[in-house]
């Protein structure tokens, strides 16, 4: 997923290439998201509802918010800057595409380079991680019970549903909620691989 804090260094600058569909096609998206999507992409993006608004009138619309409204509701960010006109969904890959047209390769080399160093460091503390006396390896826990048949949370819920629950949770640790606060500092960890 691209990173709210890749998301929130793009340029504000307008890349719409038809401004009346951008405004038309915004404000459908827009009217038809949830609250808890339009806080989602407010949070993602680091913008105000009021920039969402101005799009309505303008016309003009920044690779900051075409990536969080595409990745918060789930379409093709080309079809929001009116270069398609088919809605699509949202690709982690065509993302990437999209905003390595528009200049961005350094910033999604970046965040490709932090996300490795995460898996690799996350892997050297599970490898170097020993049991507590008295408990047993994880290993040797993992073979004497059965695991746990597990629902197909891929099949339920999707990445934008995982992106505002996420985000939901930003918000309780916010304000102040101390199970969401340790809760999303765990998700960060193991997401960050620290």
């Amino acid at each position: 997923m691209i990173s709210s804090e890749l998301i929130q260094k793009l340029k504000q600058s307008n890349i719409s290439k038809d401004g009346p569909k951008t405004s038309v096609r915004v404000q459908e998206v827009w009217k038809a998201a949830s609250a808890a999507q339009k806080q989602a992409v407010c949070d993602l993006s680091g913008s105000a509802k009021a920039t969402v608004y101005r799009i309505f009138k303008t016309g003009g619309i920044s690779a900051k918010l075409a990536i969080a409204l595409s990745q918060v509701l789930g379409l093709d960010p080309r079809y929001l800057t009116g270069e398609a006109d088919e809605r699509g969904e949202y690709a982690e890959a065509d993302a990437a595409k999209f905003l390595s047209r528009l200049g961005y390769d350094k910033l999604l080399n970046e965040q490709e380079k932090a996300a490795r160093v995460a898996q690799r460091e996350l892997a050297r503390q599970k490898k170097e991680a020993p049991a507590a006396p008295g408990e047993e390896a994880p290993a040797a826990a993992a073979e004497e019970k059965p695991a746990a048949k597990e629902a197909p949370v891929n099949e339920i819920v999707t990445n934008a549903d995982i992106l505002v629950l996420l985000q939901a949770l930003e918000i309780r640790a916010k304000a102040g909620i101390p199970e969401a606060k340790q809760l999303l500092g765990q998700i960060k960890i193991l997401l960050l691989g620290f």
